[in-house]
């Protein structure tokens, strides 16, 4: 008899222990859509505050200007996948609305497509980065995680079968 560990996300049966799925989605597709256009407006901050550093900051901190735009290249495309998944955000409010299971499903696989470069680039900007920064996408990956949780369990909680 062998065993096999397996692992999977937790299917929760309430949002927040309150409120039920469905509402749980909407209002985390919409609270996640303003999170993620703040977030691109603060990308998109740091982009030009590490596009121009001055004579003296260059001096002073000793920045690789090949490193800089590599950096600031990162930063660019991230804010550019954010305001694209900002979009995406409200189309996954309008198929919850409307229990649009295909759409939700895709929208979950663009999500952790979305969350895995998002890490990506995270993890490589991440010391370029002030404290302020790193904070705000700490907790908007700690949001989205939880998020995926909720969707998941609202797409096994429609489908009749209970399988994804």
């Amino acid at each position: 008899m062998i065993f096999q560990a397996r692992m999977e996300l937790p299917v929760l049966d309430k949002f927040c222990f309150i409120f039920d799925l469905r509402t749980g989605c909407i209002v985390m597709g919409i609270i996640n859509s303003i999170l993620t256009f703040i977030l691109s407006v603060l990308l998109i901050t740091f982009a030009v505050n590490i596009r121009d550093p001055t004579e003296a900051q260059m001096k002073r901190d000793d920045i690789d200007s090949g490193m800089s735009s590599v950096v600031y290249t990162i930063v660019v495309l991230l804010a550019v996948l954010l305001l694209v998944k900002f979009l995406l955000d409200l189309v996954f409010v309008y198929a919850v609305y409307k229990e649009k299971c295909g759409i939700m499903k895709k929208y979950c696989i663009f999500w952790i497509i979305f969350l895995v470069l998002f890490i990506i680039g995270f993890l490589k900007t991440l010391f370029h980065m002030d404290a302020g920064h790193v904070i705000a996408q700490i907790l908007f990956l700690a949001e989205n995680f939880y998020y995926i949780v909720v969707i998941r369990s609202y797409l096994i909680s429609i489908n009749e079968d209970g399988v994804l």
